[in-house]
């Protein structure tokens, strides 16, 4: 709402303006928070992706039946980094849910998006050694060394699981080869930025923080250092998850939009709270695999271009060697609004509906915020079907002021 694709945006002192870019001058958007216990939702509960699916499509359920005038329209669902699970889960519940439901209750599920995702485990974090190398992150010695002791596997040592062994001389490559990336020097959620250094703001936890920090054993020291990010979008000033924190921790602003003080976790807003998350270790290819079956549903996969963690090297990655596709077109730029190359996109045969697989050129692992405009054009062609090379140019918009 206040960070990425929503419609505010906060200043220093905690002035709201509206973001020209915001994913509702495209479609009506519902913000759902996911898993319960997140931000103000309550209770704090253990959650997985089978609960989370089911709660959130409970939830989108009772919306339409009250607001029916939306009922039969078309429904996507997107969401980013550990959406890469949330995603698939809550329009696989949606899916089978339907069979069950009269014609006026059904949700008309057309497609979803998944941007910088975690997906498939072995194939998403194999790629973060080669892309290090590729951007630059360690030397090409380096990478070689820690190719040949993981023999090409490195997933197992980067982001360790208890029922994978990893090598200790491959840990030791791997290691070497990506504490650059990994040290608390650069921010591993976009390379080319720099990281927030106001010393009177606190470290917050986001998704992708609690991503990294609860399930990369081998660097939790290491993360329990990162600063919070910074930005270097037009829109959204550096130490933005700050000021938003604050923002909603004001006692005005709570009674405001009717927030239960007894309900929020430890009295305090946080991105993510304490949730207790069974972080699931297997690949949602097998979704995807009975999707590009059906051919009915518009899928999306998008990644900015300068994200370390999720990258859109592994992205490609599990789509590639994991769902086998036949090309329908080739490899090419898009541009955006502005007239400027936004990005590259391609798109693979199913026996309906063409699979895009897209990057945003100079984003990281929240693409919304770090280039709102192409953005924005991404996702209303998305909507339009999938036009991404023909996004005709406007003039700029400017920040609205209120």
């Amino acid at each position: 709402m206040f960070t990425e694709l929503g419609p505010f945006v906060l200043d220093s002192d905690l002035k709201v303006t509206l973001n020209p870019y915001s994913f509702n001058r495209a479609a009506n958007i519902i913000f759902i928070e996911q898993p319960v216990g997140v931000g103000f939702s309550y209770p704090n509960v253990p959650a997985n992706d089978n609960t989370t699916a089911k709660d959130t499509v409970v939830a989108l359920r009772n919306f339409l039946r009250m607001h029916p005038e939306l009922q039969h329209r078309p429904f996507y669902v997107m969401g980013e980094s550990y959406g890469g699970h949330y995603v698939p889960n809550t329009v696989k519940e949606v899916q089978q849910t339907n069979k069950d439901k009269p014609p006026g209750d059904v949700i008309n599920i057309t497609g979803f998006a998944v941007g910088n995702g975690y997906t498939d485990w072995g194939l998403d974090f194999n790629a973060n050694v080669e892309n290090g190398r590729f951007h630059a992150l360690t030397s090409q010695s380096l990478f070689e060394t820690a190719e040949t002791a993981c023999n090409g596997s490195y997933a197992r040592c980067f982001w360790p699981r208890d029922d994978v062994e990893c090598p200790k001389e491959c840990g030791d490559a791997v290691t070497a080869a990506t504490v650059n990336a990994m040290d608390d020097s650069i921010d591993i959620y976009d390379i080319y930025e720099d990281v927030c250094l106001d010393p009177s703001q606190e470290r917050l936890q986001t998704q992708a923080t609690v991503l990294l920090g609860e399930h990369r054993k081998s660097l939790r020291a290491l993360h329990k250092r990162r600063r919070t990010r910074a930005t270097i979008s037009p829109i959204f000033p550096t130490c933005i998850d700050n000021f938003s924190a604050r923002y909603l921790n004001d006692p005005d602003v709570q009674k405001s939009i009717h927030v239960l003080p007894s309900t929020i976790p430890n009295n305090k807003w946080s991105d993510c709270g304490n949730v207790d998350y069974d972080f699931n270790y297997e690949s949602e290819l097998v979704n995807y695999q009975q999707w590009v079956k059906d051919g009915d549903l518009e899928i999306l996969i998008y990644n900015g271009d300068t994200d370390f963690i999720l990258s859109h090297m592994g992205n490609s990655a599990w789509i590639n060697k994991g769902l086998n596709l036949p090309k329908h077109a080739e490899w090419k730029k898009w541009r955006g609004s502005d007239g400027q190359v936004a990005g590259y996109f391609e798109q693979y045969e199913t026996s309906g509906l063409p699979l895009t697989f897209l990057t945003v050129k100079g984003a990281g692992h929240m693409v919304p915020r770090d280039r709102p405009r192409h953005a924005l054009d991404m996702f209303a062609s998305f909507l339009l079907g999938g036009l991404y090379d023909k996004v005709g140019k406007e003039s700029e918009t400017g920040l609205c002021q209120k």
